[in-house]
């Protein structure tokens, strides 16, 4: 009994500190692990892909072929851990331990139901999903065989997803960081065993990439899963609270819909843009998925930012300190602005250097040096883009994230797209995406902007300060 009231107040302890500890010291404990974990765990297709990329040029195009797919179900989930996280949060932060509870069950079953209506929905239909999203006769046979070993065991991922979420918003981004890390590690060490053979083990090629991931992924769920139900968190887990309840699915979706959004818009576009694409040949095909998982590695850290100012967003708002809110805001996205600038400059002055490490091959590297250039023109305001649409989801305004992913994924990248590869040729896809970059910048930070000054937020909460002590006087 005293353990379990012992383990509450720590859990308590940890998530009033959300409200008072300084701001850096939130982003760092909070955040810090959340942009190793998923900076690591991004690691996963970005070292299958330079293990693949041994295989061959149409090796690499079944990657990139395949990753729409694999993008959509990891949004599906990282949607749902969003909406559950910010839930959790808010109701932790209006000391609701009961409603916080149930929503950590229900986000637990749901892994279950939706990885198996994936399973239902994909499998049957994986040879034209696959030339839908651009596999010809040379590419179809290698992306059907990576795909369908991650649909059958896509169970694992969003177990190691949505665990890994619940622990974070508990208050210990620790833990779940280092299992994240351990997680990835164990998938690049298996990697070449499974894609090339060692010892007992027969080369399976690009199915044995899909292979070394899914036990990754069953490694990982296997120790959330164990330090969950361990006692040694501030959950109390019941029978009940199991029961996916439609007003608390309700709530995980209203915030978390706009990942969602998200994963179906970037799968029509992807789609577009790989058969745009694979007009041009099966090179460029290739080029663009290596890109693909060079720009989602960029943005791995961002995301990592948002994971960890999520909780801090929602309990702020929540307890109704809207001033540290605007702080968290402010200072994320200036420590975020960072990693974007050096990743941008790496691009700018070094693609050669990065798309060698995917191929040997002369050509693929030309023509990637170039692209990768065109590509990643604007990768400096990654934040800038993404900031807003976190800001809405930590406060639990599920409509304007899902406005704002919606116009960033379809319409600022998808007309681009459809009009200056025609005027342009391959240079047109290339430059489509920092278009549509600069479109999203604007977009965002203009209607999170806006907000602010209607909930009488000052972005700029030094100046409320200076000004209370000047009225305070000596």
């Amino acid at each position: 009994m005293n353990k379990g009231r012992n383990n509450l107040a720590r859990a308590r302890s940890r998530r009033e500190s959300m409200g008072q500890d300084p701001v850096w010291n939130l982003l760092l404990r909070f955040s810090l692990p959340a942009i190793i974990s998923m900076t690591v765990a991004s690691s996963y297709s970005l070292v299958d892909a330079i293990f693949i990329g041994r295989l061959g040029p149409e090796a690499l195009a079944a990657m990139g072929v395949a990753f729409p797919l694999t993008l959509s179900f990891v949004a599906i989930a990282s949607g749902t851990a969003v909406g559950v996280t910010s839930l959790i949060a808010r109701s932790m932060g209006a000391g609701d331990q009961e409603s916080g509870d149930r929503t950590a069950g229900a986000a637990i079953t749901l892994c279950f139901l939706l990885s198996g209506v994936i399973a239902a929905l994909c499998l049957p239909t994986l040879d034209r999903i696959m030339r839908i999203l651009g596999a010809n006769d040379l590419v179809l046979p290698q992306a059907r065989r990576y795909m369908s070993v991650l649909i059958v065991f896509n169970i694992f991922s969003y177990l190691s997803m949505i665990l890994a979420n619940l622990i974070r918003a508990d208050g210990n981004p620790g833990f779940s960081s280092s299992v994240s890390i351990s997680t990835a590690l164990l998938n690049i060490l298996l990697d070449p065993v499974f894609i090339f053979g060692f010892g007992p083990v027969e080369p399976m090629g690009i199915k044995g990439a899909a292979i070394a991931t899914v036990i990754a992924q069953a490694f990982g769920s296997a120790v959330y899963a164990c330090h969950l139900f361990s006692g040694r968190t501030g959950y109390h887990f019941r029978a009940s609270h199991f029961i996916p309840r439609p007003k608390i699915i309700a709530g995980i979706y209203q915030v978390g819909t706009a990942s969602i959004v998200r994963s179906g818009a970037q799968f029509v576009v992807m789609g577009v843009i790989n058969n745009t694409a694979a007009a041009f040949g099966v090179i460029p095909l290739a080029v663009l998925g290596v890109l693909v998982r060079v720009g989602r590695f960029v943005h791995m850290p961002v995301l990592g930012l948002g994971q960890g100012i999520l909780p801090v967003i929602g309990y702020n708002y929540g307890a109704q300190k809207k001033g540290r809110v605007a702080e968290v805001v402010f200072k994320a996205t200036l420590a975020g602005s960072f990693w974007t600038f050096v990743c941008w400059v790496a691009v700018m002055l070094f693609p050669a250097h990065i798309m060698s490490a995917f191929s040997g091959s002369g050509e693929f590297q030309s023509e990637g040096a170039w692209a990768a250039r065109l590509y990643g023109m604007a990768f400096f305001t990654l934040v800038l883009r993404t900031v807003p649409g976190l800001f809405f989801q930590g406060i639990g305004k599920g409509m304007p994230a899902i406005i704002l992913t919606a116009a960033q994924s379809i319409v600022f990248l998808l007309i681009p797209i459809l009009v200056l590869p025609r005027y342009l040729g391959l240079t047109g896809l290339w430059l489509a995406f920092p278009v549509a970059d600069i479109m999203a910048l604007l977009f965002g930070q203009l209607w999170m902007n806006s907000e602010l000054r209607r909930q009488g937020i000052n972005f700029f909460w030094w100046k409320t300060r200076t000004a209370g002590k000047r009225h305070e006087g000596p």
